[in-house]
């Protein structure tokens, strides 16, 4: 099977001739969505070029931002030909390509069947897993078709949306030799980016258990009325309040009497639910 080169990859991931399915295709993973936002939140994108003169191919590296939790991806895109046209030519658009990522997403969709193809980069297929490579998807691609997924698109879609970023003489001034092994040394597997998601995600569950805590701790805040001065005022210090706090006072008569309770309540939403209502009492002096 010939390889495609990028452009074409980037419409039809599965070298179907019928357009409209090609369309539906990105359709159904919001490909074109993604990348109006992507191109809204990043004006700068790291690449890194990595040249091969005695085969006339070049290896370019991408790091892709996710979509949430701070994680990154490796896409790294192989650029070869056998053409003398396109050897002579002034830019990679019309060369081959060889892909990889380690999206989860790519490995796990697509890993089995672009390696069968012979898309996968074969010294970075080792990245992913024996098991991926060796185990059709029959959940998440049960055709197997070739394919990519947002990660990869992202970054062919940068180096196309660029007159420089596939112009060989830039790719010569800023290019490194091409070394398999120190390119591979810069690439992570696929089990070290599913750590960095979980660790990252564990931060997140983390910050969302100590906000829970916070708002237990403040809903006791009402049932806190035979609590010490003190152990209000500690409260007070633990749960300071934001700028957008309402402080709101109020005096209550006690017995019949002209003294009474002076309440400072602090307000605010939490989530889609009114915050609760902090009370601090101040014991009322006897009468004379």
């Amino acid at each position: 099977m010939a390889l495609p080169i990028l452009f074409r990859f980037l419409q039809n991931p599965s070298y179907l001739d019928n357009k409209q399915l090609g369309y539906l295709w990105k359709q159904k993973y919001n490909f074109d969505d993604r990348w109006a936002q992507f191109k809204k939140l990043y004006n700068t994108l790291h690449v890194e070029y990595f040249i091969e003169k005695e085969n006339y191919s070049y290896y370019v590296k991408l790091q892709v931002p996710s979509n949430n939790r701070g994680n990154t991806y490796d896409v790294v895109i192989h650029f070869f030909t056998d053409s003398n046209i396109a050897v002579t030519d002034h830019s990679l658009r019309n060369y081959n390509i060889q892909i990889f990522s380690n999206n989860p997403v790519f490995a796990y969709h697509f890993g089995y069947a672009n390696h069968k193809a012979g898309i996968l980069i074969p010294f970075l297929a080792d990245k992913l897993s024996g098991e991926i490579l060796d185990t059709p998807a029959r959940k998440n691609n049960p055709r197997n078709a070739i394919g990519y997924d947002h990660s990869f698109y992202i970054a062919g879609m940068w180096l196309m949306d660029s007159a420089r970023l596939l112009n060989k003489s830039y790719i010569h001034e800023h290019g490194k030799s091409f070394d398999a092994v120190k390119l591979a040394g810069n690439v992570r597997s696929l089990l070290e980016v599913l750590d960095e998601y979980q660790a990252n995600k564990d931060k997140e569950k983390n910050a969302k258990d100590f906000n829970k805590d916070k708002s237990i701790l403040k809903r006791a805040g009402e049932f806190i009325d035979d609590v010490t001065s003190k152990a209000g005022e500690l409260v007070d210090r633990t749960f300071k309040r934001t700028p957008s706090t309402k402080v709101i006072s109020a005096k209550k008569a006690v017995g019949g009497g002209t003294r009474g309770i002076t309440r400072k309540s602090a307000t605010r939403t939490v989530g889609s639910k009114p915050g609760i209502t902090y009370a601090k009492r101040v014991k009322p002096k006897p009468k004379k």
